[in-house]
């Protein structure tokens, strides 16, 4: 399991996170604001909708089967972030 944690505040911190194809992901958001903005996290690659709530760390399960660089976004693409598949 490759675990990272991302701290949300005015935009993702780490915003690139590199893992390896193949092997399962966890991420771990942790929304330290009450930004409306980043009260969701989408991954359209993955279909993966999640509701983060504010001080709280919410769980991320994925499997990355293709390598490249996937992009996800806040419910209004203004925050952004890249997970990048090697």
């Amino acid at each position: 399991m490759q675990e990272v944690d991302i701290t949300v505040k005015g935009g993702y911190s780490p915003d690139v996170i590199e893992v390896e194809r193949g092997k399962p992901v966890q991420l771990s958001f942790y929304r330290d604001e009450e930004n409306s903005c980043s009260e969701e996290l989408l991954m359209p690659d993955f279909s993966i909708r999640r509701d983060l709530p504010a001080f709280k760390t919410t769980l991320v399960e994925l499997l990355p089967q293709q390598a490249g660089t996937f992009t996800f976004t806040c419910g209004m693409g203004m925050l952004r972030g890249s997970l990048v598949v090697k």
